[in-house]
């Protein structure tokens, strides 16, 4: 029992990212059980608004990934998600009817997140999207506070927590004729992303923008920052 479980470790891996389960062909992060509750989940995609766009919806399935994603230093399943979603229809297509000059911007992380994640989920987001829609990156957000994690506030306090919390970089100059697609990972109440507009709106860029997330997850039920966000306002 021990060398098949030695033999299993080597050829699949440790276990399939969200159920857990060992011994199982992985590709290389779900096993094929969660593999097709993933494509299923992809086929229902979420639309808070008509200019949103969120590519799942939050199931123990979805949370497990972007838990990875965000916490378990797995930045390859920013790409190994966007592919899953937009082999959909109703995902390519939502995309395409925005525009062909469309330009993602992922939401920043405050340096000292970045100095411990070493990457940014949500730039992994918008490079993979922008990849498969022959969009660009645009980092042209910054952070301009590093406020108090949101996992117990309501939606009022999650808007006031995030409000004028991002702006245009100084020295960030605009593609001309380009849609901006404000790019994260996880959409509650909108208090995030809904920043971010208004920080394009304040430079008159935000007519046009669009938001896409990763996943949608109802408001009642939020809880965007995992334990891993400690409840600490740090201030530059």
């Amino acid at each position: 029992m021990k060398l098949w479980t030695g033999i299993s470790k080597f050829l699949f891996g440790n276990g399939c990212l969200a159920c857990k389960r060992g011994g199982l062909p992985l590709d290389p992060w779900l096993c094929p059980d969660c593999r097709e509750e993933l494509q299923k989940l992809a086929q229902n995609p979420r639309r808070p608004n008509p200019d949103t766009l969120c590519l799942y919806t939050m199931t123990p399935l979805t949370k497990a990934l972007v838990h990875g994603l965000k916490y378990g230093n797995m930045p390859g399943l920013a790409g190994y998600l966007v592919r899953t979603a937009l082999k959909e229809r109703e995902t390519l297509e939502t995309l395409q009817e925005w525009g062909r000059k469309l330009a993602f911007v992922p939401v920043p992380l405050h340096p000292a997140r970045m100095r411990e994640r070493g990457y940014n989920q949500a730039e992994k987001l918008a490079r993979a999207i922008s990849g498969r829609m022959n969009g660009i990156v645009a980092p042209a957000l910054e952070r301009k506070t590093f406020r108090i994690s949101q996992t117990t506030l309501s939606r009022s306090e999650r808007s006031n927590n995030v409000a004028g919390a991002f702006g245009l970089k100084k020295r960030f100059r605009w593609p001309d004729s380009r849609i901006p697609v404000i790019v994260d990972d996880v959409f509650t109440t909108g208090a995030t992303t809904t920043a971010c507009l208004y920080a394009f709106e304040k430079e008159n860029l935000g007519g046009f923008s669009k938001v896409c997330t990763l996943l949608y997850e109802e408001s009642a039920t939020a809880r965007v920052d995992f334990a891993a966000d400690t409840a600490m306002e740090w201030h530059v």
